[in-house]
């Protein structure tokens, strides 16, 4: 005994209580880690939390936690919960953000049906994505909005074709919720595209093309991404960008739409759509 207590001696105090300190953030998020570990309360998607009448509000109000919750049937299947199963997968890397689900039950003792009731949810509406942020007090509702990637056409007459108006987007994709979601002010991941390169390509444009974010990105596409061939396609869209300017990015969006048009292999046509998606990523 005497030996293992030489081997392995008590940490001091101070290192205890830094620890400690490094863990006290943390605190809100082990505690609802622990509230879902019932099967009760598991949801159908990985990385989703369910939630029902009794728990709603006491979670949506965690301080500093954003929360898209869903609220649909139960047992909910097909095109659109496979779009929300996407989007649980793709949250999990962005922090304070937190995926969520109500299932209502339409007969019997109608579970959760008070919660549809209080935000005003059309049961043909489902699934319906509501969004919040440290209160049960609807934040936004997606009901389809305005393309941020559209641009008006150079050939565009308004006396000809009338007032211009970007697409609405309103079917329920993986896609449009995630573009949603980073309308609304989330930085979440873009579908198609390198998460950590997103971060930094928006900081780049946002704070003036600094030489220090595209070293950046060089670090991370010659790096833990070097095997992914997008990260190839982000470094010339920052070369570019520093090179010609922040309207190269719209100018070569219209000039890769136009090539679509054209007689194009699968292959191009798969390739000119991951390029169009990476260089939405630098719309401010």
């Amino acid at each position: 005994l005497d030996r293992v207590a030489r081997k392995w001696p008590p940490r001091p105090r101070s290192a205890m209580m830094a620890a400690a300190a490094r863990l006290a953030p943390l605190l809100p998020l082990l505690l609802l880690s622990l509230m879902v570990l019932p099967q009760g309360a598991r949801a159908t998607a990985a990385g989703a939390i369910k939630l029902d009448n009794f728990t709603f509000d006491k979670m949506t109000a965690i301080p500093g936690a954003t929360w898209l919750v869903k609220f649909d049937k139960t047992y909910a299947y097909g095109e659109k919960e496979d779009a929300f199963k996407a989007l649980c997968k793709l949250a999990h890397k962005v922090p304070n953000f937190l995926v969520g689900e109500v299932p209502v039950t339409e007969h019997g003792d109608k579970d959760n049906d008070d919660l549809r009731e209080r935000y005003e949810i059309p049961v043909e509406s489902y699934p319906a994505y509501l969004m919040f942020k440290g209160s049960s007090q609807l934040l936004a509702k997606f009901e389809g909005f305005a393309d941020p990637a559209a641009r008006k056409p150079a050939t565009w007459d308004d006396k000809e074709d009338g007032a211009w108006a970007a697409p609405m987007l309103k079917e329920v994709t993986t896609e449009n919720v995630a573009k949603w979601l980073r309308v609304q002010g989330v930085k979440f991941p873009s579908v198609g595209t390198i998460f950590e390169l997103d971060e930094v390509a928006q900081r780049f444009v946002a704070d003036g093309m600094k030489d220090t974010d595209l070293a950046a990105a060089r670090a991370l596409a010659e790096g833990e991404h070097k095997e992914d061939p997008k990260a190839a396609v982000y470094i010339k869209i920052f070369e570019k960008i520093k090179e010609k300017g922040a309207e190269y990015v719209a100018k070569e969006t219209e000039r890769v739409q136009k090539l679509m048009t054209g007689n194009l292999t699968p292959e191009k046509v798969a390739q000119m759509n991951e390029k169009l998606k990476i260089l939405g990523v630098f719309e401010k």
